[in-house]
Formats: C-alpha cells, structure tokens, sequence
C-alpha cells in the first residue's frame, strides 16, 4: 500500500508542532453551549444503525482546554495572523466503548478570526492517515481564503497515534527497500512476504495496548469530543485524501452534527481501504505515462532522454535495471537500490511542482549507470540529486512523538478498519499482475502487512450520505494516490455528493495549491454554502518548465503564497 496523502512542499500539509502546551486549566467554552458530544441517538446512514455512542463520562466533557500559543517564538516567515494559531491537548478516552479503561491526549488546535465572534466551526484533517494536523488551520491564511478565515474557528488535531498526541510505533521496523521487487525467485517472494508479517508483529506488539483503538471509529469520537468542548452544535468539515475519509465517517456516525463538508482528492469512502490500495497502481502509472513521461520528452533538450515518453521510459527502466543488479552507494552513504528509485519516482507524481527535480534525478542516473567512467566523480552530484527529491516528495519536518508514528498510524488505521482480504499466495499472485500491467508500483504490492494483522474488533457504518448535507468533492482526473475512479465510486454511492472534476490535472490535492477556480468553489461553499453547479469543472494548472527546479528549491511553496512553510518546517520539528 501506499499512502494515500499529498507528499508537497507546496501545500500546507502537516506541519507538526515540537511542543504542545501540556495539561488543563480552566477556561471558558466559546460560542453558544452545545450538548453533551456524542449522546445522539443512533440514526440510520448506512446499511445499518450504527451502535448508539456510550453517553461521555464527565471525565471528558467538563475538562476545559487550556489554550495557548503555538509558537512561542513566531519568527519571521510566519504567514500574518498565524501567531494566532492556539495549542492544547484534550484528554480522550483510550477505549471509546469502555471509557474506564483509560485516557490518551489528543493535540489539537485552534485559528480564530482576528475580529468578532465565529459564525461556525470547521474541522481538518490532512489525511495519511496519520497525518499530524495540529498546523493546517494555517493554510486558510492565505488572503484568497479570507472568507472562510474570517467566518470560522478553524481546528487541527493530530490524531491518535501520531505526531503530538499519544503515539504509536512499530519499534523502527519498515517494509524493506533493500530487494527488488520485480524478482519473483520463490527465495525472494518469501523474503518479501516474511518482512510484511514482521512488519505487521512489529507494529502491534510495539503499540499495545493503544494500537487497538487506533481506527476511524474512535477518532470520529475524539473529533466530536472537541466539538462540544468548543460549544458548537455542528462543525463543517475540510479533509485532504485520507481525511475524506475520516470526514465521511464522522458524517454518517453523528449526521446531525455534519455541516458543510468538502472533500479533496476523495479515497473510496464507501468502500474500503484494500479498494484504495487495489486502485493505486494504476493511478500512478496512469500519471507516469499521461502526465510525466510525455512532459519529460518534451524537454528533450534540457534532460537529454528522448523526444518521445516511450524512450523515456526506456531511459527509467535501463537505470532501473541497473539498479537492480547493482545498487549505487552515493558520496552521503545513500544506498540506492532499484525499488528505492521506484520509490522516489512515484512520490514526485504528487504535485507537477516536482516534475523538473524527478527528471533531472533520472537524467543524473541514466547519464552514471550508463557507462561514464566517472561514476565516483558523479557520486556526489547524484546524492544531491536524490536528497532534493527525496526532501520534496515528503512531508517538511519530522514527526512528534515516536519517531516512526506517522507509518505506524498509517498501518494501524489502515488494518485496523475495514478487513483485508487475501494470504500469501493471492499477494503474489495478485501483485505479480498489477506489475505486469502497471509495473511503477504494482510490483510492491507485495508489501501488505495488513494480510497479516490480527484485527480487532472494529464496525464502521456503511457511508451512504443519507441525512447529511450536500458534500462538495474535489477531484482531478489523474490523481495517482486517490484515483478519479474511487472518487467517483464514492460520490455515486453517497446521497447529495458534488464531484467538481479538474480537467487536465493529475496533482492529488488541490484547495490551496494555486487554481482560482478550485479555491473559489471551496471557499464559496464553506463561507457561505453555495455549491457548484452539477456537473461543473474546474481547468488545472500547466505543467512547470525545467526552468522552475531551481526556483522550486530556492524557496518550495512560492509559486502558491506559501513560502513560510519550507522554514517553518525546520522549525517547528527541532
């Protein structure tokens, strides 16, 4: 699987606090009282009522959050009002469905208007899952969102299991790059199958006893908890990829709470995460044909790899080759192997803005894999060349808490809530054949820990939309990560969606990543409810000249108002 999340430096995704204010003090509910979080009757939305929320211990409901600055020292490059930005934590039950059983802390968040009093609440979730999201109420700074800014007590929460909230790990153990996932020698395929069972023991025995309440069934919970203990009756909803999915299940468990929601680059939230992962080869080789290798031959002059996709193709599958045969140990220490390459190629298929690094690392390679007698001599330009996409085509900063929590969380979520189906054959039998038809990644479908995971006992409702608002979603036709065709499995199946397709884009999440139109229709609907029409889209952006690498890497995030990210992000992880 791969995660199901933007990996920019261009968009605000998951900035991660180093330090949120600790402990509760009194301090006074804003806005009109609500009731109780969480002691609504069941109602039916989806194929069945969900099971009635225990009524919330007055161990959680009365705690009063004590809110205080995020950034103790702001600094310059701060996007303006972002001092603003108020941290806490909220004490949560570990077991929603046992609440004795002990507390977690939840960070969370807060971006008031500079002026006057809130009209409504918006949550927001960056997806991952396991994304921390304590920092994306600063996205809506932008001036282009002031609307929604000015409207709206705008909150971040770094889930459980991630960043500052109680974390997970899985004890430092990952699914290995080491082995090229095209060998299929039935030592290999073994080798292979062996780490993602290892994986999967890692992380559950590493994260007990929290790993079993880490899933959408109780974050929901955790979100509505934060609802009423900010005092409002409902709450608008904004979620990146994975978090169309958390915002869909929050809308079908409490409907009578749901407002406003917007969902950018939709998984198939009416489905289940092993659809998600079923769709993602042919996402990514989609974009790896249509959008990327055609773009590369175009500059045929500045990357020297043909004038046509197929020859480029050919360049990335004779270092691939390579690779696989004998991986190149660059000046840093840098192992490079042939399924790392994989790696690195698909993460800059997120965002266009990462097109020209992608192509000059591969250029790089193809020119040293090639039979230059300088190879040593191109270690350390090609080590260079792999950090900056590497440092790209992830989130900026580390994560809080345990080092490893973000893929922990990502796992665990994953696993934990909808149930996979297969074992060790249909693994390699099934990824054997989305290699052959979509080789980029298919080939690494083999890494399935959640074919090995005891799951717990976790029931969520089927969305259906039935009872909730209109849901405003946002799609581009060549999303990698979220194809177009799970979101519109989910917006077919989800009562009242509005699916605004982006024509002649393929980028994976895209309010704030600088189309007009885009920006125009979420914040026309969150501001003030109004909807594209039926039907309506939305033209994507250009793709970059080779020309913009060097601006890219000279200051990520410029081309979209967003240049305080790149130095934030150091910051805000030390």
């Amino acid at each position: 699987m791969r995660r199901s999340r933007a990996i920019l430096p261009t968009t605000l995704l998951a900035l991660v606090l180093g330090a949120v204010p600790a402990g509760a003090a009194p301090l006074a509910s804003t806005g009109a009282r609500a009731n109780d979080a969480q002691t609504a009757p069941a109602e039916i939305s989806g194929s069945r009522a969900p099971a009635a929320p225990q009524p919330v211990s007055p161990a959680f409901r009365t705690q009063q959050l004590n809110w205080q600055p995020c950034f103790d020292d702001p600094g310059p490059g701060l996007p303006p009002g972002g001092e603003r930005l108020e941290c806490s934590v909220m004490k949560a039950p570990l077991d929603w469905n046992h609440q004795a059983r002990g507390s977690i802390d939840i960070a969370v968040s807060r971006l008031r208007p500079a002026h006057g009093t809130p009209k409504n609440l918006l949550m927001t979730n960056p997806g991952g899952p396991g994304e921390p999201g304590v920092v994306v109420p600063l996205l809506f700074l932008d001036p282009t969102h002031t609307a929604v800014a000015n409207s709206s007590e705008i909150v971040g929460v770094d889930v459980r299991g991630t960043g500052n909230s109680s974390s997970l790990s899985c004890a430092g153990r990952t699914i290995g790059r080491d082995r090229d996932v095209r060998d299929r020698s039935r030592a290999n395929v073994k080798a292979m199958l062996d780490s993602a069972q290892a994986m999967a023991r890692a992380c559950q025995k590493a994260s007990k006893p929290l790993g079993d309440f880490v899933n959408t069934a109780q974050t929901v919970r955790d979100f509505d908890l934060l609802r009423s203990l900010l005092g409002y009756e409902r709450t608008n909803w904004f979620g990146f990829s994975a978090g169309t999915w958390l915002g869909a299940q929050y809308a079908t468990t409490f409907p009578r709470r749901a407002g406003r929601f917007v969902f950018d680059s939709s998984v198939p939230f009416t489905g289940s995460w092993q659809q998600l992962y079923a769709l993602q080869p042919m996402g990514f080789e989609r974009r790896f044909r249509k959008d990327f290798l055609p773009w590369v031959a175009k500059y045929e002059q500045a990357y020297g790899l043909g004038g046509t996709a197929e020859s480029v193709r050919g360049g990335y599958e004779g270092v691939r080759t390579f690779l696989a045969e004998e991986p190149l140990i660059l000046e840093d220490g840098t192992v490079l192997t042939a399924t790392t390459f994989d790696s690195l190629l698909a993460g800059s298929l997120y965002n266009k803005s990462l097109f020209p690094q992608a192509a000059e690392l591969l250029a790089g390679l193809n020119a040293a894999v090639g039979g230059i007698p300088a190879r040593t001599a191109a270690s350390k330009e090609l080590a260079a060349r792999v950090s900056a996409v590497r440092a790209a085509a992830r989130m900026p900063g580390a994560p809080a808490g345990a080092p490893d929590a973000v893929d922990a969380t990502f796992y665990t979520v994953g696993c934990n809530d909808t149930p996979y189906y297969g074992n060790r054959l249909t693994l390699a039998a099934t990824s054997a054949a989305q290699g052959r038809l979509f080789p980029l990644i298919g080939w690494r479908t083999i890494a399935e820990p959640c074919a090995f995971w005891e799951r717990p006992a976790v029931d969520l409702p089927k969305p259906t939309g039935r009872g909730v608002p209109p849901v405003l979603m946002v799609q581009s036709e060549h999303d990698p990560a979220t194809p177009m065709e799970g979101a519109r499995q989910a917006a077919a199946g989800f009562a009242n969606a509005r699916l605004l397709r982006v024509t002649d884009e393929g980028d994976h999440m895209l309010y704030g990543n600088g189309n007009p139109c885009v920006d125009r229709a979420v914040d026309s609907y969150l501001a003030d409810g109004t909807l594209p029409r039926p039907g309506a889209t939305c033209t994507g952006q250009p793709l970059p000249t080779p020309a913009m690498s060097a601006a890219a890497t000279a200051a990520p995030g410029k081309r979209h108002g967003t240049a305080w990210l790149a130095a934030f992000a150091d910051r805000l992880s030390r």
